[in-house]
């Protein structure tokens, strides 16, 4: 089938595209091609109505029930509590239960037409040709929908990473600050080039230049998970540990 073959090839496309590219993957050339007459919409928004108000009326039915014609004024808190959890539950268990047919039903009324679309060939009525345009594009918006997770899932491992390399770098700083600390301490007021030793000498100009490199590394990290972190929406302010990473202006040193 035709429509088989274009849907596996825009499908091998969707790996290739970027994100900007997803808004032509999608403008097919049945984009416009269905449009419901005024009666059809009529139907399904009686439909959507019908719903609602079975649903109103599952939830009517629990209030039939006589435990809750109990005059909550002579109940202790405890008990009001306990009375209210328990409604509560029962609306959503009312809920879960006209969801659960509700789906059922529309999966039993969809599903053949779908499958007629599809597989019914030149005996497939008019009204069920109409579908396999939606069905054609639902597949394609199924495969960019699986792309797009995988490129989250793959953001949301690099910021992982970069995270652990940040606390690394944080430990290697606290390490070299410690050793310069040390030397420092050694070499007490003296500069380096009053250091009679060479070795200790080059040893400390090492420490000076790792120390460095680790707070410019470090400088360039933070400012990388600043940026994702202020990008991503989330509300850093009320976050403590968000805060400091953010606003921290290290000195150069």
């Amino acid at each position: 089938m035709n429509i088989a073959n274009d849907t596996e090839r825009e499908g091998s496309n969707v790996k290739t595209l970027k994100a900007e590219d997803y808004s032509d993957l999608l403008k097919t050339s049945y984009s416009d091609a269905f449009a419901f007459s005024d009666q059809e919409q009529l139907v399904l928004d009686l439909y959507d109505q019908l719903h609602e108000l079975e649903l109103q009326e599952s939830l009517l039915l629990i209030q039939d029930d006589d435990a809750y014609l109990e005059d909550v004024s002579t109940l202790s808190d405890d008990a009001v509590q306990e009375q209210l959890i328990k409604a509560e539950r029962e609306a959503m268990d009312a809920r879960a239960e006209y969801e659960l047919r509700n789906r059922l039903t529309e999966n039993s009324l969809t599903m053949d037409p779908v499958l007629k679309a599809v597989h019914g060939g030149e005996h497939t009525d008019y009204a069920e040709k109409r579908l396999l345009p939606l069905v054609h594009d639902k597949s394609i918006v199924s495969m960019v929908h699986s792309s797009l997770a995988s490129e989250l899932i793959a953001a949301t491992k690099a910021l992982c990473k970069a995270e652990e390399g940040n606390i690394g770098a944080n430990a290697r700083n606290q390490e070299l600050a410690q050793t310069l600390i040390k030397l420092a301490e050694r070499a007490k007021t003296q500069s380096i080039e009053d250091v009679n030793d060479p070795g200790l000498r080059d040893e400390i100009r090492e420490v000076e230049r790792s120390v460095k490199k680790s707070r410019a590394r470090l400088r360039t990290l933070k400012g990388i998970l600043s940026g994702m972190i202020v990008g991503s929406g989330i509300d850093w302010t009320e976050d403590e540990a968000l805060r400091d990473l953010i606003m921290d202006d290290e000195e150069d040193g």
